[in-house]
């Protein structure tokens, strides 16, 4: 068994669990696609269920990274802001996939518990940014994910919009989104 193969199964059946759905993609579907034997697929994920699992963690760990990535945490909290934000803006063009299969899957029936805690533990240095915030006053007094989608949940609607209805981003455009969207997590002054 190797990584290569894995990756390779989880890449597929990605792009056909988000075509047509988990009920409707087969193992064979993967397998035909990935262009190995449906025994092959079955060598790395016992079943639909762990393999379906398996491309919902990896998701939310890339995802996950590269928000994360080069953050220090003894920055200026608009600067942390400004880094998650534009990290996630970087990696959204190249990990739309990822990131609509995360959400497929947090809205199916397979999304349990045991996901949730999971997630919250793979999103924590994001809930610590936020409870610092709520804290100390600097942010409104609300659950920190909603303090979390008012922000940095504009960077996902921001380039669905974008898809829809194209517009260039210039820094001075990207400048005032994240402007914004941080005016609206601070306390009102």
């Amino acid at each position: 068994m190797t990584d290569d193969k894995a990756n390779l199964i989880m890449l597929h059946a990605k792009s056909l669990f988000i075509e047509h759905g988990f009920h409707g993609t087969s193992m064979q579907m993967i397998a035909k696609a990935a262009g190995i034997a449906a025994g092959t697929v079955y060598l790395h994920f016992p079943g639909k269920n762990e393999l379906i699992r398996a491309i919902y963690r990896h998701a939310v760990t890339e995802v996950t990274n590269i928000i994360l990535q080069n953050h220090d945490e003894n920055e200026p909290p608009f600067e942390q802001y400004r880094r998650f934000w534009t990290n996630a803006r970087n990696g959204m063009t190249e990990n739309l996939r990822r990131i609509q299969f995360k959400e497929m899957y947090e809205r199916s029936p397979f999304f349990d518990a045991e996901d949730q805690a999971w997630g919250d533990e793979q999103w924590k240095t994001i809930e610590i940014f936020y409870q610092q915030g709520v804290d100390t006053g600097l942010f409104r007094q609300m659950p920190t994910c909603l303090l979390g989608y008012l922000s940095l949940g504009s960077v996902l609607s921001i380039s669905h919009t974008q898809r829809i209805k194209p517009f260039e981003m210039t820094s001075e455009l990207e400048e005032e989104l994240i402007r914004a969207s941080w005016r609206a997590i601070l306390t009102e002054q």
